[in-house]
Order: C-alpha cells, then structure tokens, then sequence
C-alpha cells in the first residue's frame, strides 16, 4: 500500500470507527436499558454504564470540559502525525485511535459522561466496562507501538 493510499485509508477508518462505535452504544444502551445487565455468555455481559471519569473511572470529579479539550487535543495531534507518516502500519494504528477518542468525546459532548457496555469477569471480578472506541484506541495504539519508529528513508516502520 503506498503511503496516500493508507493515508486514505486511515480518513476511511476515522468516521467507520467513530460511527459503528456511536451505533453499537446506541443499540446496546437501548437494548439493555440502563442499569440493567444482560448475560452473553459466561464471562460476558453487556450493560448500560456511563463513565464521566477517565480510562477505568480513574478522577471521576474532574471537569468535563477539560476531559472533553483532552480528547480533542490529543486527537488533533495524532492527525497531525497521520499526515506526516509514509508508514501504512502508522497510518491505520492513528485512524484507530482518532476514530475511536472522537467517539468518546462526542459521547461527553452530547450525554456527559462516556457510554460503556462490555462488561468482562472471571467469576466476581469484573474488568472496569468498556466500548469499541475504547478498543479501537487500544489496537491502534498498541499498533504504534508493536511496530516501532519510522525509518525517515523509507517511510516505512522499524518493528522492535
């Protein structure tokens, strides 16, 4: 893939993201209905949370505005980063992440608070509720990561 067609395809998964994530929070948050618990499968319920704090309801009292101006700033540096990476692997990790904060934000835009669902547990502990923006970010980010700095002369990505 060269490098403006990721860049494409990164533009592509931004709003792909940021849709499928505001759809699937809609459809379960409706489904569920709030506060209620719904089983899948042993392991996996879906719920209808709200998290107003930040990553696991970590600093729950701090201002919205500013969790909201985080978001954004954040976001908008990660697409200054997309267009200037040369690396595919790069360019698909940052449409990702982007995607899935500016779902988030839009989330503390329109309800105040992040809407989570995926509610995993290994018998009565429970891993903090979570969405698929939150996993995009995190594959995305882990992207970056997994696969090194990019080699100026190349464009492309040194894996580690």
């Amino acid at each position: 893939m060269t490098p403006a067609s990721a860049k494409k395809a990164a533009l592509a998964i931004i709003p792909a993201t940021f849709v499928l994530d505001q759809l699937s929070k809609a459809a379960t948050h409706g489904l569920v209905g709030p506060g209620n618990v719904m089983a899948v499968f042993p392991g996996f319920n879906l719920v209808a949370f709200t998290n107003s704090g930040v990553a696991f309801g970590l600093a729950g009292d701090a201002a919205p505005v500013i969790l909201i101006a985080i978001g954004i700033i954040l976001s908008g540096l990660l697409g200054a980063w997309l267009f200037r990476t040369q690396s595919t692997a790069h360019s698909v990790g940052l449409g990702l992440a982007i995607g899935g904060a500016l779902s988030n934000v839009a989330d503390r835009l329109m309800f105040g608070a992040v809407r989570d669902y995926i509610d995993l547990f290994w018998g009565t502990h429970h891993w903090p509720a979570f969405n698929l923006a939150d996993i995009a970010i995190v594959i995305g980010l882990s992207l970056l990561v997994l696969v090194g700095e990019e080699q100026p002369e190349t464009g492309e990505a040194k894996h580690i």
